[in-house]
């Protein structure tokens, strides 16, 4: 494959070797702190987490009803009911002041905690209350419409692993434990530098700098801390003196710009400056995003993406993603991946992983996909309109019509073809 085609490297790494080369050298280790569960939505847990007590703490009614002893009640019918003298009630959250003896009931409310003696609840609506008297027209074994101690947590029970991040779920079990604060891992603080003359007001460009805050969003969705640095000018100089200033207030840097397809590598010239910086990889077998790079320096990662939003999305993808997760031992969550029939060709170019956006809709109950116009990594519009990616391996030409394919949905799937897939062309990004 000749320099051109690789679009000003001489030689693009594979990217599982990079990947691995990445993780294998970046070996931080994240701090972690106590919070309240009432905050722990989206941490990751820093250690498993075990149940301080019974959950419910006593048996419970888990019904509205009478409280009684099943043994009163065990042939009790329409024809021939239980006649049982009602001795009082217990709402939910009172503690009993009465016991209830062999031919007699309580009043109970769901939740409350069964009075001494009891073990079964009738339902209000199997019993026919008459002044001081319930007469009970079904049977009730034993622990009938009873939360029983224990039956949901028990002491000692593991309510959520190291690793996992917390859902709003675990937040309730935490609290049924006993649980008011769990460890959890700080958020990676990762800083953010955007690289290029025509970002700069009065630089003589009138580009927008939107691929900054959109990986400052993708970081705050990874749950990550993530800070906008400002906008760096193409000096080598500046660049490197603004890494050198600023890394020691992160865990991570990720730079935008001057990584080069063709032009001068202004970014991996200002890293390779600086003291004790180490090139992991320059270059990668991506599409889009082959410009993407990083150096170790201080023993702290700085990757370097291209200054187009949807290749920096992939680098995101490809490299934040895994680093974030092993840095904070997150266990992946699992992705929405289906089958699809390919409705229009998807040419590859062998030597490439590459990251289609795709779009899958739904016709007469079967799914196709077709791929989405690629004529640049900075066409921000197929971030809005592809619901799927599909990721084709570098062994692999494409595919075509008919095929079937996995894809991983980012999206819902559309109800029929949208029209704006007539506009769109497959070109090479």
């Amino acid at each position: 494959m000749g320099r051109e085609r690789l679009g000003g490297f001489t030689r693009l790494e594979k990217y599982e070797d990079a990947l691995s080369r990445l993780l294998t050298q970046v070996n931080i280790t994240l701090e972690s702190e106590k919070v309240l569960v009432t905050d722990a939505v989206g941490r990751v847990v820093a250690e498993d987490t075990y149940s301080l007590r019974d959950y419910p703490p006593v048996d419970r009614a888990a019904l509205d009803g009478y409280a009684v002893k099943s043994l009163d009640v065990l042939s009790a019918s329409p024809s021939n009911p239980a006649i049982l003298k009602i001795v009082g009630s217990v709402e939910a959250g009172e503690t009993p002041k009465l016991t209830i003896s062999s031919g007699e009931a309580a009043m109970v409310f769901t939740g409350a905690t069964m009075p001494e003696g009891s073990d079964a609840v009738i339902p209000f609506e199997e019993a026919v209350r008459k002044e001081s008297f319930v007469y009970v027209l079904r049977p009730a074994q034993k622990y009938k419409n009873v939360s029983r101690a224990g039956e949901d947590i028990k002491k000692g029970d593991l309510i959520i692993k190291r690793g996992l991040t917390v859902r709003p779920w675990h937040v309730a079990a935490l609290i049924e434990a006993g649980i008011t604060e769990i460890k959890v891992f700080k958020k990676p603080r990762v800083g953010i530098i955007n690289v290029g003359n025509e970002l700069l007001a009065g630089g003589g460009g009138e580009i927008p700098n939107s691929t900054g805050p959109l990986i400052y969003a993708y970081l705050k969705e990874l749950g990550c801390e993530p800070v906008l640095i400002g906008v760096v000018p193409d000096d080598v100089e500046e660049i490197s003196n603004t890494v050198s200033r600023v890394l020691r207030d992160f865990d991570i840097l990720i730079t935008t710009g001057g990584t080069s397809v063709g032009g001068k590598d202004l970014v991996p010239e200002a890293l390779s400056r600086i003291k004790n910086a180490n090139l992991i990889f320059h270059g990668i077998n991506l599409r889009p995003g082959r410009t993407a790079g990083a150096y170790l320096i201080e023993g702290k990662p700085v990757l370097m993406f291209s200054g187009l939003p949807v290749a920096a999305l992939v680098g995101l993808e490809a490299f934040v993603k895994p680093l974030i997760r092993k840095l904070t031992e997150a266990t992946p969550p699992p992705e929405p991946t289906v089958r699809v029939r390919v409705r229009r060709r998807v040419t590859n170019i062998v030597g490439f992983k590459s990251f289609f956006r795709v779009v899958v809709y739904r016709e007469n109950s079967e799914l196709y996909m077709e791929p989405l116009r690629l004529s640049g990594s900075g066409i921000v519009s197929t971030l809005l309109k592809g619901n799927a990616i599909l990721i084709v391996d570098e062994n692999i030409e494409g595919y075509d019509e008919d095929d079937q394919v996995s894809v991983t949905l980012i999206g819902p799937i559309y109800k029929g073809r949208p029209e704006f897939l007539d506009q769109e062309i497959q070109t090479p990004p």
